[in-house]
Formats: C-alpha cells, structure tokens, sequence
C-alpha cells in the first residue's frame, strides 16, 4: 500500500503528473541506494511483494512482518520527519538518506499496550523513538520508531510497510536492498552506555576469546530482549574474566578452552558506548565480563 505522499513534491505530481514521473525516473535511475542497515531489529521476515495487488492499487512497498513494538532502525544516516495525518498510513515517517534516497516507514505502533487499542496517538515513545523530534538528524542503525498496525492495517498484522525512493524520486523494489542489509543485534541511541547478556551455545573457546550462537539476547539497561537471535558472536575474554561452571563454581579463565562445542551457556558483556560496529556484532569487539557455564 502506497499512501499519498503529503510533501511538496508530491502536489507537483498531481498537478504536473507526466513531467513528475519522469523526473522521478531519471532520478532513479542516476541515484544509487547505499548497502543499507536492516530497517526493523529482531525477529523480521519479508517477501517480494513489490507490485503486488491491493484493494486500493499496487503495492510500491515490502512488508516487514514483526512482532508490535519491535524497535525500527535509520537504515543509513539522515534526516527525520514525523507525518501524523494520513489515515491510509497511520504513524508515518520519512528518513531523508545522506545518499539523497529517501525511505518510508509505514503504520508504526500507535498502540498504548501490546493490544491493539488505538489509544497511543502518533508520538515520541508509541510511534518514533523516545527522544526523537521530527527534524532530528540519525545515525545509521539508530532507533528511530516501532513496529505497528495503525492506518489501513490497523488490527491486521503487524509490520513495517519499508518504501524505498532513489534520489527521492519513484519508489523501487526494497526487496534486493534488504536481502543485503546488514542486520543488528541490538539498537540503542549512539553513545549511550549498554551491556548484553546472551544467551547460546559454545561453538569455540579459545585462550581470550568464545565464539557463541546466540539464541536471545538482552540489552541493558532497558531489558530489550531479542529473541531468535540465530547468529555466531566471537567475544574477546580478557583474563580477569569471572568464570563460573555449571555447578556456579568460580574457574580460571584459562580453563574456559576446555568448555566442549555445543555446551550452553550465558555471557555478560562489558559496560561499553553504543557504536555501530557494536550494533553489528564485530568480531572480537564485544568482551565478556562474566561466563555462566550450564549443563545440557
């Protein structure tokens, strides 16, 4: 679904439609959307349905379908602007990318609780990111709104309707864009002090560093917690590490090569500022600071 785009831009469309559109083309065509950075964190899944029929006319849009409240990323760097009044879209928001494309963020969260009571309205900490003001600027990967239902998909499902328009002219296909985006383990305001606790499975350990498959993740503070993780995380393991195992007896760090693939376990992470090569999982960033080994 497609909302009317309530800009200057888009009133030049109606009343010059052909002259619009093929700037808009030409502008597509010479603009290049950056790699970008997976616009909803947490469990997410989507299909090509670029083009697909709807009961009002085509599809410009892939659907991100996500549990209410995920937390929604910057997908690159920019600009915000809140957009409160369309009934199609609901809870709306524009990112005008530093790359000159501009994203569409549709039918976020205007939802007081987890039920669907419409009672939210269209503000900071319901719809867009507690702190947020339209107007701000955002850095990659930060938190800019939460998944929903409001508009046209209200009591529906849930999701993150994701339009993508190079050089901020006709909307093009998100689906290739996102297959390449980079995902995030966790969000939160660049700066902003944090520590992970992660839950897994050993893959590796080595003398300074365990390689993880993390199954949930949670951020503290503010306990956000990402389940369906899925993904392999090599942490450093300094030597003054507290290890403890399966019994809750304290071991020598050293003796964590000896822990076997496959065993569980709980890592705690580092106090350490928001980056987002943090946010990505890098290699060897993140360093323990205590290890909970468990029993099958």
């Amino acid at each position: 679904m497609r909302p009317p785009r309530p800009t200057a831009r888009s009133f030049f469309l109606v009343v010059s439609l052909a002259a619009g559109l093929l700037a808009g083309t030409a502008s597509a065509a010479t603009a290049k959307v950056p790699r970008l950075i997976f616009p909803v964190v947490g469990v997410a899944s989507y299909a090509d349905d670029f083009n697909s029929p709807r009961g009002n006319g085509r599809h410009g849009a892939t659907d991100i379908m996500a549990p209410k409240r995920s937390l929604a990323v910057a997908a690159e760097a920019g600009r915000v602007k809140f957009w409160t009044t369309s009934w199609r879209a609901g809870c709306m928001l524009y990112l005008e990318g530093e790359s000159g494309t501009e994203y569409l963020y549709i039918h976020l969260n205007n939802d007081r609780t987890l039920k669907n009571d419409n009672k939210g309205g269209c503000k900071a900490g319901t719809s867009y990111a507690r702190g947020l003001k339209s107007g701000d600027r955002v850095e990659a990967g930060e938190p800019v709104g939460y998944v929903g239902d409001s508009g046209d998909a209200d009591g529906i499902a849930s999701h993150l309707h994701f339009e993508v328009h190079p050089g901020g002219g006709a909307e093009v296909n998100p689906f290739p864009y996102l297959n390449r985006a980079r995902r995030l383990l966790f969000a939160a305001p660049f700066g902003s002090p944090f520590t992970l606790s992660l839950n897994g499975t050993v893959v590796e350990a080595n003398d300074g560093s365990l390689a993880l498959d993390v199954d949930v993740l949670r951020r503290y503070p503010g306990g956000l917690r990402v389940p369906e993780v899925d993904r392999k995380i090599e942490l450093s393991v300094p030597p003054d590490v507290v290890v403890l195992n399966p019994l809750g007896a304290l071991i020598a760090a050293a003796q964590l090569a000896a822990a076997e693939a496959g065993q569980q376990a709980t890592v705690w992470t580092q106090r350490a500022e928001t980056t987002l090569a943090a946010q990505l999982g890098t290699p060897l960033l993140l360093a323990a600071a205590k290890i909970q080994l468990k029993t099958d």
